[in-house]
């Protein structure tokens, strides 16, 4: 299932996206906004990115073009939704995924959403990679080789990690910002504290404000990354 969100100033169109949306099984919308200054500190303080989000273009305080710019890191297939045809140059600059003119029919809707899906699910080297390799804290110019799946969490240590595994931990040299970015391509993984990555499938207790991970690891959930309880809340 791919999370997506829905941003319009118009409520009639949001509806409507909404009612398309959710004839779509394999689309889990997540959010709806018809502000789009409440949208970006929602989406700025997400702890992961979105796969798809659908944003109108003509709307007050913030146009869709300028709050793409500001979002676009943390969104992987970005859809255009406007009645204005003359936006579609400026949407592609923006390397906009699909652009959908209003009024757009349910099956113009099915025809980009499928695009979208058959772009997300390629598969790629990276995408079946196992391990990764990580600097040595006892060795200078060693790496390590750890096994993905083996990985509960990961905790920073100035410019250092702790690496929790389910085998147990390892120190390395490799700092939080080069495992996150070694990680990258796991959907699993998530930033819940500036010093901790935890693996979702290894939390034992969720709560608002700390989790407990299955190796008894209690982790504090940061201010910046309080979304992260009701995105793990509304997971199926």
């Amino acid at each position: 299932m791919f999370t997506c969100i829905a941003i319009d100033d118009e409520f009639s169109a949001l509806e409507l996206l909404t009612d398309y949306i959710a004839e779509v099984p394999q689309l889990k919308l997540l959010k709806t906004y018809t502000n789009p200054l409440f949208a970006l500190t929602a989406i700025e303080k997400s702890a992961k990115p979105f796969d798809i989000a659908f944003l109108d273009i003509q709307m007050p305080e913030m146009n869709g073009l300028e709050l793409a710019k500001r979002i676009r890191h943390k969104i992987k297939k970005l859809v255009f939704t406007t009645a204005n045809a003359t936006y579609a140059v400026d949407s592609y600059d923006l390397d906009a995924d699909d652009f959908l003119l209003k009024p757009f029919s349910n099956s113009r809707f099915q025809q980009c959403t499928k695009k979208l899906f058959k772009s997300l699910i390629e598969v790629t080297p990276e995408s079946i990679k196992e391990f990764i390799l990580v600097k040595s804290a006892e060795q200078r110019n060693q790496f390590i080789k750890v096994k993905i799946i083996d990985i509960i969490a990961v905790e920073a240590q100035e410019r250092s990690t702790k690496i929790f595994t389910t085998r147990g931990l390892i120190n390395s040299n490799s700092s939080l910002a080069e495992m996150l970015a070694l990680l990258d391509h796991e959907k699993r993984f998530s930033k819940v504290h500036r010093s901790f990555i935890v693996a979702e499938n290894q939390i034992k207790i969720l709560e608002r404000s700390y989790i407990v991970l299955y190796n008894d690891l209690r982790i504090s959930i940061g201010r910046k990354y309080a979304d992260f309880y009701d995105m793990m809340a509304n997971k199926k």
